[in-house]
């Protein structure tokens, strides 16, 4: 019966031409992974024995969605995901970096078809917009990606040309460093690939032209940080980061598949990294955070970019 669930997901998006049949197996495992990590409540913990919580249960609702698949029926014999996201929501406001991670909740909601204007009678639109600073800085200070979620949650939710969104974006594209990617902090230089990534995405889900100069100085700061296993480095080739440079490339409609040094290209290295559980290690022998590096993994090889685009 392994894979089952999973596998019913991995239908819809394949008939719809959105999964790569190459990876169905590897994407297979992962979601039916992600679902062995699902509590009773209907949320999601960070690993099997983990108690559920709300940006875990975030993450695997974006990549769930992403599949293609009506969220409520992850659901099975278990609480409702979906449900647990609306009931649990006060929680949001006792985690750090509440900035980024109502932006990623925003996402979930809005990957899942629900209004995050109404959640409970909280306007979480209306939240991230009272985010933004006057000079488009978002929240914590010396920290942008919570300036990423932030603009990808408001233009999941229509709000892609309103002035806070038009501010934050204009403040993106100032602290683009000389090489072209971003640093985490904001600075001039110490840039990294995994911040570049989905500042990225945050930008082209916006509406960034794939051929502005923007676009093009990143994926060059991003082609210049690929190494000869193909993935992307950060302390090394690992799952995080390989996950958002291939979501970041494929949001500017390339092929990560045809970014190959020698004959080794990132997804084949993001794949390496998966155990037979299905769970992706942050490298072949450290785990890291494997839940989020799952989810990621089932986005940028099913859905392709963050946010998700949704069937």
């Amino acid at each position: 019966m392994k894979y089952i669930r999973a596998a019913l997901a991995l239908y819809i998006a394949l008939a719809a031409g959105t999964i790569d049949g190459t990876c169905t197996e590897f994407i297979a495992a992962a979601m039916d992974y992600l679902l062995s990590c699902q509590n009773e409540d209907g949320g999601f913990g960070a690993n099997k024995e983990s108690d559920s919580d709300i940006k875990d249960t975030s993450l695997a609702v974006i990549a769930l969605a992403s599949t293609g698949k009506n969220l409520s029926e992850f659901a099975m014999n278990k609480g409702d995901p979906l449900a647990y996201l609306l009931e649990r929501h006060e929680e949001l406001d006792n985690l750090s970096n509440v900035e980024a991670q109502i932006g990623r909740y925003v996402v979930a909601l809005a990957s899942a078809g629900l209004d995050p204007r109404d959640v409970n009678g909280k306007n979480y639109v209306q939240t991230l917009k009272s985010f933004i600073h006057p000079d488009g800085e978002v929240g914590m200070k010396n920290y942008i990606w919570d300036d990423a979620w932030v603009i990808m949650a408001l233009t999941e939710c229509n709000e892609s040309q309103s002035d806070e969104v038009n501010r934050a974006v204009d403040r993106l594209k100032a602290l683009q460093t000389a090489k072209g990617g971003w640093s985490w902090s904001g600075g001039s230089n110490g840039e990294d690939p995994d911040t570049s990534g989905i500042v990225l995405c945050a930008l082209l889900d916006r509406g960034e032209e794939n051929g502005s100069d923007v676009v093009k100085k990143c994926l060059q700061y991003l082609s210049s940080e690929q190494n000869n296993d193909g993935g992307f480095s950060s302390l090394g080739s690992n799952a995080a980061t390989d996950g958002w440079a291939i979501m970041a490339i494929r949001a500017a409609d390339q092929n990560p598949a045809e970014w190959r040094v020698g004959s080794k290209d990132p997804i084949e290295h993001l794949l390496s990294l998966q155990k037979e559980d299905g769970s992706v290690w942050w490298k072949s022998d450290s785990e890291g955070m494997s839940f989020e590096w799952t989810a990621n993994m089932i986005l940028a090889l099913a859905g392709g970019r963050n946010p998700p685009s949704i069937f």
